[in-house]
């Protein structure tokens, strides 16, 4: 249920709406601002749903005008999305028309949702505000943008504003820990902090195998650094072979960074072999400082057109010096 995703994830957001639903308090124009992976579309479509659906407060998002909603099957509600291409003065002048109409739908409202509406052209937009200026009590706006400062100021200052935070990574771990291995629930919470792309990830080539060589490489690092290396040479990121690239070495990087911090700090996760491999490393502080410096410098020069082999070798050169 979104609504219980929305609660979790973004509950500043969840308690505004919640309380504007059930007060019956709604404002006529919405911004949900925040990042592109924020829950920003979903929200606008429980809001939408809310406002439609026969149950009080947050939507049933189960009964028929709840699915026509998610369909784009509900006469009175119109979608414009920005995400792929500009939202043209068309695209306004047309949205404008169509709800100058009789509302269709027994509920008496209209709804309309501007997905990015950021991505407009300043045409767009200025029309855009044109609309906003003249509301009326049976229309309900939603802009969604991730970058706010890109609207025109008397767009936002005609909107009410909703923030949408980030995830972090605690509460992403809490969502799919049930769902994937506690390894990998562990490891893609803190690389992407996003519930739907760990799952995805998680089955991916390229993160299995890079996980594959983490493992292996630091049941070796512990007890001998050449042959750490000469396992990730050979079995990791072979130069001869080339199937696995900078995504996989990428995830392989993350994952030694998390596992070394983890190791500094005392941080462990309920699997056991990563709780047995932070208890058998055992490094000063600053050797910690030093490998944690390394991984980071190896994670920025991967971005680069870079020689995978040699990169590795530089990285593997730097974790051997700590250990001396």
């Amino acid at each position: 249920m979104i609504k219980e995703r929305l609660k979790l994830q973004q509950p500043v957001a969840y308690q505004t709406l919640k309380h504007a639903l059930i007060n019956d308090k709604m404002a006529h124009a919405y911004i949900f601002s925040g990042p592109s992976k924020a829950i920003k579309k979903e929200a606008a479509y429980l809001l939408a749903q809310s406002l439609l659906c026969e149950q009080e407060g947050f939507a049933c998002e189960q009964c028929s005008t709840c699915q026509r909603v998610l369909r784009h099957e509900y006469a009175d509600m119109i979608y414009l999305d920005g995400t792929t291409t500009s939202i043209k003065k068309d695209d306004i002048v047309k949205l404008q028309k169509a709800f100058q109409k009789t509302v269709l739908e027994k509920h008496g409202k209209k709804i309309y949702i501007i997905d990015q509406a950021e991505n407009a052209t300043v045409e767009a937009l200025n029309s855009l505000l044109k609309f906003l200026e003249e509301p009326t009590s049976d229309m309900i706006a939603i802009l969604l943008v991730d970058q706010l400062d890109r609207l025109l100021p008397t767009i936002v200052s005609r909107c009410q504003i909703i923030p949408f935070k980030a995830m972090n990574r605690t509460q992403c771990f809490e969502m799919v820990k049930n769902e994937v291995d506690i390894f990998d629930a562990y490891m893609l919470s803190n690389i992407l902090k996003q519930p739907e792309l760990v799952i995805e990830v998680s089955e991916t080539q390229d993160y299995q195998h890079a996980k594959f060589v983490m493992k292996g490489m630091i049941d070796r690092y512990i007890k001998s650094v050449d042959d750490a290396l000469v396992f990730v040479q050979l079995e990791g990121f072979n130069a001869k072979e080339k199937k696995y690239g900078k995504q996989a070495f990428q995830y392989f990087v993350d994952m030694l960074y998390i596992f070394f911090k983890d190791c500094m700090q005392g941080n462990s996760i309920d699997d056991t072999w990563y709780q047995t491999k932070v208890s058998e490393m055992k490094l000063e502080k600053h050797m910690y400082l030093h490998i944690l410096q390394t991984l980071m410098y190896a994670k920025d020069k991967v971005l680069f057109s870079v020689n995978l082999q040699l990169l590795i070798d530089q990285m593997f050169y730097e974790m051997k010096e700590v250990r001396l």
